[in-house]
């Protein structure tokens, strides 16, 4: 009997210290001032992974949804004094900025002649946006016309600086491939100012990519087009020297569609190809190119066919690239059109994830690859998309912000729609001491699981272990007392045999279906001063079947009076689905 009773409160007012032989009933009075709660922002900022340490792991690795980071800004605001024409924002590139703040780069309506920016310092409000291009007057081959500019991307440099590049043409001439090229400026205020233009390719093109190498060098990848043929691909011009100057353009990136033989004798008997809109980034083996882009195909083979987009895989061995010339097709490592959609773009996380991501079907999608950008094992190119924005629209970007988090936007119907997403992948249940108290702040680990809710709730999980017990400690922010604030968590060992639930509220009952754990409930503030509870659990690792070198299959669900939420990708029903911790 009284093994099935609270074990122990400890200052009865403080804290609530059980075994789960039952459900005991929440202390009032319980104080907040001791217990300080620890929180998401904590723990990425000190979270530094060794390169690709969840290698062989990322099937079970997920992108979770920041609730609070998700919005939508109208188009009205973000192009006001635009003419009717130019006020849909679109194209957005987000950057870090060596500040720590962000920089957005986006374009008015779909072939564009404005660009802005727009800076943020914590992903939730922006400046008053400021135009950085418009329209001008040029002579083109005698003749006037107006010069546009849209597509700017940028790259930060190590000292700072931004370098920034955009492509313009002209319109009356850009079928004759007459007065387009790329444009550079520089900031070296974090976007407060800019260098004067800088052209440093002449052309027509689409959609310009920079990347610095690990060895400093910079690459600009960009769409490579023929306006009369619907000719395209991906070439890249080079510096060495920090951007001041440029190498001849080398075509890098295509795949054959059809031979042209129409009416137009400087055309006719050309190969037409496609390859476009190229985003590029360098794996963490150091040494390979993995590219996510866009093809324009049509259903006829003819350049008066119905268009349409697929995404296709790319990989280059080494980060120096073959020029292809005229007439040849390559990379050989690709997978090419495995989905239809288009605005491909990939994210690289240290710890070895590869987030690809575009607009499939209308939607913003993004799907995790391994480390070595290839599908995970058990999935297909076409399967395990997630669509976290509410929005339909296309042109979207992602941006590795931290260890642990990417942000991404897209343009949508009503205006550009944003998100924040953390990455919940294998956490280490490692040796430590414990003292089951409901106080956490013995707890020296950053690896941590994250889950939130649409109204502001938001736990992490965290996992120790000695030579007997698995402990877990899970800590909310939430105002409520009520019990509203549920978190539920399942736990198994991979045979899915011996499930342990566990079940708390915000009123300060546990349970759990295991009778030999224990727990302790705490109120307390995080270091803002946001209120929330700490739980700290207790299991025995022979419950779960559990040694060194075992992984424990996690599922949770969090809710507050709105709808429940659950890890990304993750169904009850199903433990392969659950995130891990492993027992180390």
């Amino acid at each position: 009997m009284a093994e099935n009773r609270i074990k122990m409160i400890l200052t009865a007012s403080a804290v609530i210290l059980f075994n789960f032989g039952c459900t005991a009933a929440p202390l009032q009075g319980q104080d907040e001032s001791g217990t300080v709660i620890c929180t998401v922002s904590q723990i990425t900022g000190r979270y530094k992974p060794e390169a690709c340490s969840h290698a062989g792991e990322e099937k079970w690795s997920v992108m979770q949804p920041m609730t609070g980071y998700s919005y939508i800004i109208p188009h009205a605001w973000l192009t006001k004094d635009a003419p009717d024409d130019q006020r849909k924002a679109m194209y957005p590139r987000i950057k870090k900025m060596a500040s720590g703040e962000y920089i957005m780069f986006y374009h008015g309506s779909p072939t564009g002649s404005r660009i802005w920016s727009s800076i943020s310092s914590d992903f939730k409000e922006w400046s008053e946006p400021v135009l950085l291009y418009g329209p001008e007057t040029v002579t083109v081959n005698g003749a006037k016309d107006w010069r546009r500019f849209v597509n700017m991307d940028a790259a930060v440099m190590p000292d700072g600086e931004i370098l920034a590049v955009c492509s313009f043409r002209a319109t009356e001439h850009y079928n004759s491939g007459l007065g387009c090229g790329l444009m550079l400026t520089r900031s070296t205020d974090n976007g407060r100012s800019w260098s004067d233009p800088v052209q440093i390719y002449e052309g027509p093109n689409w959609e310009p990519f920079i990347l610095r190498l690990p060895d400093g060098k910079l690459q600009c990848y960009f769409t490579d087009a023929t306006p009369q043929t619907r000719n395209s691909g991906t070439s890249l011009i080079e510096s060495s020297d920090g951007g001041d100057s440029w190498s001849l353009k080398k075509r890098v990136c295509r795949q054959y569609k059809y031979r042209y033989d129409g009416p137009d004798g400087d055309f006719s008997g050309q190969n037409i190809y496609t390859d476009q809109m190229p985003c590029f980034r360098v794996l963490n083996d150091g040494k390979t190119l993995f590219g996510f882009i866009e093809s324009r195909l049509e259903r006829t083979p003819s350049i008066y066919g119905d268009s349409y987009y697929a995404l296709s895989a790319i990989w280059n061995d080494g980060l120096e690239w073959k020029d292809l010339g005229e007439n040849s097709e390559g990379p050989e490592t690709r997978v090419s059109n495995v989905i239809e959609g288009g605005g491909g773009y990939v994210a690289v996380f240290p710890s070895g994830e590869t987030v690809i991501s575009g607009h499939i079907g209308g939607k913003f999608q993004m799907k995790v690859l391994d480390h070595t950008g290839g599908r995970n094992s058990g999935t297909e190119w076409d399967q395990g998309w997630f669509s976290p924005f509410s929005g339909m629209g296309y042109w979207s970007c992602t941006e590795v912000d931290s260890p642990l988090t990417m942000v991404a936007a897209m343009h949508c119907d009503t205006g550009m729609e944003f998100g924040k997403f953390y990455l919940n992948h294998r956490i280490d249940a490692v040796a430590a001491d414990v003292l089951v108290d409901g106080d956490g702040s013995e707890w020296q680990s950053v690896d941590a699981l994250y889950l939130d809710t649409v109204n502001g709730s938001e736990t992490i999980f965290r996992a120790s272990r000695d030579d007997e017990n698995l402990y877990l400690i899970s800590e909310t922010v939430s105002e409520d007392k009520t019990g509203a604030t549920r978190v539920d968590m399942l736990l198994t060992n991979p045979e899915r045999k011996d499930v342990t639930t566990v079940k708390i509220s915000s009123s300060g009952s546990v349970s759990t279906s295991d009778t030999a754990a224990s727990a302790a409930f705490r109120y307390g503030k995080t270091a803002d001063g946001r209120a929330g509870f700490t739980v700290e659990i207790s299991i025995p690792l022979e419950s779960l079947r559990l040694s060194a070198g075992s992984t424990v299959c996690l599922y949770a669900a969090m809710s507050d009076g709105g709808p429940v939420s659950t890890f990304t990708m993750s169904e009850k029903s199903d433990a392969d689905t659950w995130l891990h911790i492993k027992i180390k």
